[in-house]
């Protein structure tokens, strides 16, 4: 399924490609850019106009991280108000699967329809197909970001705001697990003392960081070599199911369900596999939305302090670039015990190679590869 809807936002970006160029914006988050509409404003009167936008539309439409309550959303609700003096309505749809909603997206904009949404939550690779197809809107986020957030928040020439950070790594279950024992690379999935008890995930594009940094083969056989010693293949959140019901003590899975499992009080460590794997997860309010103002005072407040705490407080998430956060302190243990750094959004070229034909063509092997083949 994945390698189908990857396939036709490939196929939809050669379209796009061949249509008018989006307008350049220039680099960093601190000034205004292009089709931001701030660019004769000062600062102040930049917000202000946002804020009476955002008045007039009342509403916003955004798909956001699927584990949100309505509870965390009404307070995000709150917190736009305090901070702007606007109460809106956000429309609250569950992101689901990144590539399947990026292709609706590009479809609705090769089609010059209005998206189904204004602000669109991101991984780096379905931000950077976005980015690529000039579906996103720059914005001057600096007069909207409330007091105390970190500007490295703001990437992707003003397109994307980040909101929470991610790792790929192994989530052990501590019972069953001695912490001398845990598995420190990808390979180790191999030993026949883990056969039948790992479960990896389900996604080619997450091994990606692998190939890039182990080399291909390499990467292909330990994977190949976990399978083949009985490691299952499930989504993240069938992982976490099977990992709480003690079927598999080891998961290769996402820190951000590491983070369910802390709040649901199930027995979890996590730890990174050969290196620290860094994802960022974006919001990014698009071209042509109904509600572009509305959208960039939610995308503000939930990359703002009051935003990161609601979103801890109902996601367990937190973010790399706030000096304080766990996340930072859990980077800094990990390298301090031998691990390196991978990040995509430190890694451009290795973000173009991935949406490349070799490595889609990657990602369907290391599918087959995931399948038994």
């Amino acid at each position: 399924m994945y390698r189908g809807i990857l396939g036709g936002i490939v196929s939809l970006l050669l379209v796009l490609a061949c249509g008018p160029a989006a307008p350049p914006a220039p680099a960093g988050g601190g000034g205004a850019p292009a089709g931001s509409g701030s660019a004769l404003l000062s600062d102040a009167a930049y917000r202000q106009q946002v804020i009476e936008g955002a008045r007039a539309e009342g509403m916003v439409n955004a798909t956001l991280h699927t584990s949100w309550t309505p509870e965390g959303i009404q307070r995000l609700e709150e917190a736009i108000e305090r901070e702007y003096g606007v109460r809106l309505r956000i429309n609250f749809t569950p992101i689901g699967n990144y590539a399947q909603r990026a292709g609706e997206l590009l479809s609705e904009v090769a089609a010059n329809a209005t998206p189904s949404f204004d602000l669109y939550q991101c991984s780096d690779t379905t931000a950077a197909l976005m980015q690529q197809a000039g579906a996103l809107e720059a914005v001057n986020w600096k007069p909207l970001l409330p007091e105390g957030t970190p500007p490295d928040v703001v990437a992707g020439n003003g397109e994307q705001v980040v909101i929470f950070t991610d790792y790929f790594g192994l989530m052990s279950d501590p019972a069953v697990v001695p912490e001398s024992e845990v598995p420190r690379s990808i390979k180790d999935l191999a030993n026949p003392r883990w056969r039948g008890r790992v479960i990896l995930f389900v996604t080619g594009t997450s091994y990606l960081p692998w190939v890039i940094r182990m080399g291909r083969e390499e990467t292909f056989a330990a994977l190949r070599a976990a399978v083949q010693n009985g490691a299952a293949v499930d989504t993240y959140p069938n992982q976490l199911t099977r990992f709480a019901a003690k079927e598999y003590p080891l998961s290769l899975t996402g820190f951000t369900f590491y983070n369910v499992a802390q709040v649901r009080g199930i027995p979890a460590r996590f730890t990174p596999l050969d290196f620290i794997s860094v994802g960022n997860h974006y919001v990014a309010v698009v071209r042509r939305a109904a509600h572009p103002n509305a959208a960039k005072l939610l995308a503000a407040v939930l990359a703002g302090p009051e935003g990161q705490r609601i979103s801890a407080e109902v996601l367990g998430n937190g973010n790399r670039y706030y000096p304080d956060s766990r996340e930072q302190k859990l980077e800094q243990e990990w390298l301090a015990a031998g691990f390196p750094l991978f990040s995509w959004r430190e890694h451009p070229d290795a973000l173009a190679w991935s949406l490349s034909p070799e490595g889609e063509a990657t990602v369907r092997e290391i599918d087959q590869i995931l399948k038994g083949g």
